[in-house]
């Protein structure tokens, strides 16, 4: 349709431009009277093609303008990547294949989840950032990979704000597992053995990259029961878990996976705390970690949610996020998801999102300062 109006356009402006130009010419080489009253007709004939030549512009204009919003409004137009920001086999993977495929069938188009490790979720991040700002990719992260690493890492680029949330998915309890033959059973019993090895062998942990927020979190500790703790970064939440059931690392902070307990059960590693007082039915058997006085304001959860590169269409925006709500209502999601101990987010608006993100974005920035962390 945009084609076949502009060719007429086209045809148009060479009809009228000719005829200006015959116009004009069969006044050249005339004289006296007659030469002066046709160079007035020329005149008029030229103004009067020329209002002709911006109303046919004008009007194929309003013509055209709707095609084009049509054809902006076309999303998605094929399948989409949904991109994870760690390895396959994790907590944020079974999130992304339990919302991958509601949230396709309300887009009517395959979702593919794409995993990418490495530099605690920042290469997964700028790989999206990369790419044009049309839904094309949407990216499933938390304040770990997003917020975090470029407060805290400089040799993160990207920026917070270079990134909107469309809508949250899960929130999930934080919890510290110790290797199967750490000598420790509670909090108190791992404070003394940390002072005890602080001059001799450090206890050893692992998180998820440098400035992630169990890596904070665990620095804290570190400050508080004033004892060194040797951090080992990994490229997501497998291997490090993989390294803490084979012993070589003591100790690690993550989200809690209904996982971590059938492990616990064969031996692998022990769950010694949960980081907030509020607990799902499934970790009400575990201290949390404030119950002990050093630790009493000690409260860290992590929430999950889809984010678009800003500057993405708003219709885009609201498609996706209509799509992300009915996905965190459908029954089989849900039960996958708060099975294993997280709790699955209300439906909320491109606005609230936002708003959420961007507050969230404020209360890292303050535990910062708090803490005094100054990254690399």
């Amino acid at each position: 349709m945009v084609y076949n109006l502009l060719k007429i356009l086209s045809i148009v402006i060479k009809y009228l431009g000719g005829q200006c130009l015959i116009t004009i010419g069969k006044g050249h080489g005339s004289s006296g009277r007659f030469n002066h009253s046709l160079r007035q007709h020329n005149m008029k004939t030229y103004r009067y093609n020329r209002r002709v030549f911006f109303g046919a512009l004008f009007c194929s204009a309003l013509l055209i303008a709707p095609s084009v919003s049509v054809a902006n409004d076309k999303y998605p137009s094929g399948p989409v990547t949904m991109m994870v920001p760690y390895p396959a086999g994790g907590p944020s993977d079974t999130i992304a294949r339990s919302l991958s495929g509601p949230i396709g069938e309300q887009l009517g188009v395959q979702v593919i989840v794409e995993n990418m490790g490495g530099a605690t979720g920042s290469i997964a991040a700028n790989k999206v950032l990369a790419a044009k700002p049309n839904g094309g990719y949407f990216f499933q992260g938390t304040a770990n990979e997003l917020i975090l690493p470029p407060l805290t890492n400089n040799a993160i680029r990207f920026k917070p704000a270079q990134f909107q949330s469309v809508h949250p998915i899960t929130t999930s309890n934080l919890v510290l597992l110790v290797k199967q033959d750490l000598p420790v059973k509670t909090i108190d019993d791992f404070i003394k053995l940390a002072k005890e090895r602080a001059s001799t062998a450090p206890l050893t942990y692992g998180s998820v990259g440098v400035g992630s927020l169990y890596h904070l979190v665990t620095e804290r500790i570190s400050k508080t029961i004033d004892a060194p703790l040797i951090h080992a970064p990994y490229r997501g939440t497998a291997p490090a878990m993989q390294d803490l059931a084979g012993g070589q690392i003591d100790f690690t902070i993550m989200a809690f996976s209904k996982t971590m307990k059938e492990m616990e059960k064969d031996g692998r590693y022990r769950i010694l705390a949960v980081l907030s007082k509020e607990k799902p039915e499934i970790l009400q058997e575990y201290p949390s970690l404030s119950e002990n006085e050093i630790f009493k304001d000690f409260e860290y959860t992590t929430g999950s949610a889809y984010f678009v590169k800003t500057g993405t269409p708003e219709h885009i925006i609201e498609k996706l996020n209509k799509a992300i709500a009915h996905a965190v209502q459908d029954p089989g999601a849900i039960t996958l998801l708060e099975g294993d101990g997280r709790v699955v987010s209300k439906p909320k608006t491109p606005a609230q999102a936002k708003e959420a993100y961007l507050a969230e974005i404020k209360m890292y920035e303050d535990i910062i300062k708090v803490t005094g962390f100054t990254g690399n």
